[in-house]
């Protein structure tokens, strides 16, 4: 199946030199899921959960990011256009996934309101009347934020078209 956009969300552990991906969603503009997963680490064995609500004794068990590769890059391949909120391809290429002929939409890169580390993915829900996302970041899932990006797209690109009538 070929889809005009993926919306995809991304978990990292931090710190930057070390960042590891332990958590990816990818759904579609029908909030179908295509990929959720949580993934153990290599290197990092320790990151601030408050961040992104993942604990590392949560991932312990799970399998590696290598172990879904092949998975993760043909659910890519069924489209040229990603979605996002401050995208983190760089970790996605670092794993080996090709994303040379996609087109990455960051919503973060459009949700300038405040400039800073304000614009937060929950306040870009409040900003565009989306309550469908957890408060506690530790009972959120990747494809409740994927969901959120998802909503959050598709009202800016409503008042974006309003805006060029």
């Amino acid at each position: 199946m070929k889809y005009s956009k993926l919306i995809y969300w991304i978990d990292l552990t931090g710190p930057a030199v070390l960042d590891e991906i332990v958590r990816l969603t990818i759904i579609d503009i029908n909030n179908k899921v295509l990929f959720n997963h949580t993934f153990n680490t290599k290197l990092v064995d320790y990151w601030d959960s408050n961040i992104n609500g993942i604990k590392p004794e949560d991932t312990y068990k799970e399998r590696l990011f290598d172990n879904y590769k092949k998975e993760i890059q043909a659910v890519l391949n069924q489209t040229n256009k990603l979605v996002t909120f401050y995208s983190s391809t760089f970790f996605l290429t670092k794993q080996g996934i090709k994303l040379s002929n996609k087109q990455i939409i960051d919503v973060a890169d459009d949700f300038r309101v405040f400039g800073n580390e304000e614009n937060t993915i929950d306040n870009l829900c409040d900003y565009y009347g989306y309550t469908s996302l957890p408060k506690n970041i530790y009972n959120r899932t990747g494809i409740d934020n994927a969901k959120a990006i998802n909503y959050c797209y598709s009202e800016m690109e409503k008042y974006r078209k309003a805006q060029q009538s």
